[in-house]
């Protein structure tokens, strides 16, 4: 494959070293299971939640958080199928492992098409390559206008090609260049019938995970789309115009390295307020003692009458509790009678914050580095 126009800038290279360094930080935060569990769980709802704002389908995160518990009623002709689909989709790419199945090629895209559009698309179109004398299913498709039309094109050896690229690429060019130019791809020619969008963001997730870039597709690439989905769009459209993708992959690089930089900072942000100021919790202390942690973090104090409330179990429970907190010197206890509350007890070896460096907006002016 001829690499596809574009100009390397200070940008780009600012985006990937701030997405390679927050990966790099990313694997070397260890979380016990008690506390990670949960802030994937968040993570995934998230993604569920986001995609449906993508595809202008909204159904907020309560309900992406039942359909990712499976405790949200999805059959029949639930319109939220879809999302159901792209849950089970994400699982087998949580499992995908390239020496047990497919290659990354045109055919695990179909793969993962039937798996996005099973249960709400007739059965003979899911995984079809779109004939380009019939009208797609624009349903759940918001970038359906901007795709162009390429009847002689055949799609299964176009696409092929550029994953051959990404695999065997002898011109140098980054990885992460590489999954934007696929998703510059992806949306100019939208090769499905139908379920082009999600699909090209399961494939993103996919190849960013067999590379390196997205450890246990951590990384929400459907929120990091839709937090820049007009500006994408512009993108796009600047890019596809002058026949060069500078426009789009600084756009592309922007948003998933800036969204890579905030998950990696909620990680670290739970491992310097849990694992770093108490290095002995998750041994030391049941999940009720954990999660009262937590509230005090948040909250800052609380009676016990509050406690109990928000834990749900016995006021002598929390008393309990409460008393192995202040033996082990969690929790320290203050005033007296009813003003009597709890507050996590003072650690003055918890250092200072650093201020973080902003990250530059992509479409500013910057010094052109290689035309490519």
């Amino acid at each position: 494959m001829k690499t596809p126009k574009y100009t390397l800038t200070n940008l780009m290279l600012k985006y990937i070293l701030k997405y390679e360094l927050a990966i790099s930080e990313l694997n070397h935060t260890e979380l016990p299971k008690d506390l990670k569990k949960p802030l994937i769980e968040k993570l995934y709802a998230e993604e569920i939640d986001n995609v449906a704002q993508l595809v202008a389908f909204p159904i907020g995160y309560n309900t992406a958080l039942k359909i990712l518990r499976g405790q949200e009623h999805t059959t029949g002709r639930s319109k939220k199928k879809v999302f159901n689909s792209f849950k089970n989709a994400r699982d087998y790419i949580r499992k995908y492992n390239t020496t047990t199945a497919l290659k990354p090629s045109m055919e695990l895209t179909i793969h993962l098409n039937k798996i996005l559009t099973k249960g709400w698309n007739d059965d003979w179109d899911q995984g079809r390559l779109k004939d380009f004398s019939e009208k797609p299913n624009d349903l759940y498709d918001t970038w359906y206008t901007l795709r162009d039309y390429y009847p002689s094109t055949n799609m299964k050896t176009h696409f092929d090609e550029i994953f051959r690229w990404i695999a065997n690429s002898e011109d140098n060019t980054h990885k992460l260049i590489q999954f934007a130019i696929l998703m510059y791809e992806f949306i100019e020619k939208a090769p499905f019938f139908a379920g082009n969008q999600i699909t090209s963001i399961l494939i993103l997730e996919l190849l960013t995970k067999e590379y390196g870039y997205n450890p246990n597709i951590l990384l929400p690439f459907s929120k990091a789309i839709n937090f820049i989905s007009e500006d994408l769009k512009s993108a796009f459209k600047i890019s596809k115009g002058k026949n060069d993708l500078t426009t789009f992959i600084e756009a592309f690089l922007y948003t998933t390295s800036l969204t890579t930089i905030e998950t990696t900072r909620e990680f670290s942000e739970i491992y310097k307020s849990k694992i770093l100021k108490y290095p002995k919790m998750t041994a030391e202390l049941n999940s009720r003692q954990v999660k009262m942690i937590d509230y005090l973090t948040t909250n800052k104090k609380a009676s016990r009458k509050e406690l109990t409330n928000m834990m749900g179990v016995s006021f002598m429970t929390v008393f309990r509790d409460l008393q192995d907190l202040m033996e082990k010197k969690y929790v320290v206890q203050k005033g007296k009678g009813r003003g009597t509350h709890y507050q996590l007890k003072e650690d003055e070896n918890m250092g200072v914050e650093i201020p973080e460096e902003q990250l530059p907006v992509f479409g500013k002016d910057e010094r052109e580095i290689k035309v490519y």
